[in-house]
């Protein structure tokens, strides 16, 4: 049994969301504003205002004078906020993404890791940033379950392109496969009333990468499922311990736990794993997919984003958030 301290030690930021003004939804919800005053109207309707022909004349190279600078102006603006956008662009290579994502299927997530081991960095995070992303999506709130099933068909369209051009020729069926796994796992996936999801399977606690991965026991998800009690002393003391106390004095209580149950049902570890087979086996194995996406092509990238965004020109309101994020993405524009 191998107890696992991801509770105590993550630290690893989230990749953020761009975009809109309901907290970083979508991409580029920054507006420009140019705001102009009407100086002759402060004197009331029925004033008028006389000019003589230089006067005229002054006020004809006035106005030329102020479009120069409105022009000027509007270029600053353009300017800055295409620095604005350039900025956003989310550069998969430059972050955390291409750590691993696992679904908790054993097989499946190894299947994934070793047709990976040998690809760049860039590629591991696209193919992961598809886990993340598409599928096992934390929380759903901002989607309808239309547009999460549609989500899910988004991301076996990135699967085909990544079987296609990143996954060595002998590996490519095992891979869609596994990554065809992970969606219907994810499809048969249900939200709670604040969307937040539950996939049925517990995220796999594994040692090593690539095509020497192996399974082990998450201690605490397995105390989760197996004994609610002791997992609701586990958040109580999480809670009520200082930021200095608190991984050791739940480390002492995961570790208590974890020996006793051994001691108590030392078929534990058997039950919690059969308890996920018979999931999967259930409701998984013949889960049916969306095809909102089927019609993507993913003989290039630039193929692949024409017909991803001709997509979203017929459909302006469906999964914008989705679809302005993978716009956005610079893997699909280098």
């Amino acid at each position: 049994m191998n107890v696992n301290f991801d509770r105590q030690y993550k630290g690893m930021p989230g990749i953020n969301n761009y975009g809109s003004d309901s907290g970083g939804k979508g991409i580029l919800a920054k507006k420009d504003t140019i705001q102009t005053t009407n100086n002759v109207g402060q004197y009331g309707e029925n004033v008028t205002v006389e000019f003589s022909g230089e006067g005229m004349a002054a006020l004809g190279k006035g106005k030329e004078i102020m479009q120069n600078d409105a022009g000027k102006k509007e270029n600053s603006v353009r300017d800055a906020r295409n620095t604005d956008f350039a900025k956003e662009i989310i550069d998969l290579s430059r972050s955390a993404s291409y750590l691993p994502e696992y679904s908790g299927i054993y097989e499946v997530d190894k299947a994934i890791a070793t047709a990976l081991e040998n690809g760049s960095e860039e590629e591991q995070g696209f193919v992961y940033d598809i886990i993340r992303q598409n599928f096992l999506v934390a929380d759903s709130s901002t989607m309808t379950e239309e547009e999460r099933q549609a989500n899910i068909s988004l991301g076996m369209k990135k699967a085909e392109y990544a079987a296609e051009n990143m996954v060595p020729e002998g590996q490519k069926a095992a891979f869609l496969d596994a990554m065809e796994t992970v969606a219907k796992l994810a499809a048969a996936g249900r939200a709670d009333e604040d969307g937040k999801m539950n996939y049925g399977v517990s995220q796999g606690s594994y040692l090593g990468n690539g095509s020497n991965l192996k399974n082990t026991t998450n201690s605490l998800e397995m105390m989760k499922q197996m004994d609610p009690d002791a997992y609701a002393e586990y958040e109580k003391i999480s809670r009520e311990s200082s930021n200095e106390d608190r991984p050791l004095n739940t480390l002492r209580h995961l570790t208590q736990w974890a020996i006793g149950a051994a001691t108590s049902n030392p078929n534990m570890v058997a039950e919690y794993e059969q308890n996920a087979e018979k999931y999967i086996k259930e409701n998984v194995k013949n889960q049916k997919l969306d095809m909102t996406f089927g019609n993507i092509s993913t003989e290039s990238k630039s193929a692949f984003m024409d017909s991803l965004k001709m997509f979203q020109s017929n459909h302006p309101n469906f999964l914008g958030e989705v679809l302005n994020r993978e716009v956005s993405l610079q893997f699909w524009n280098r």
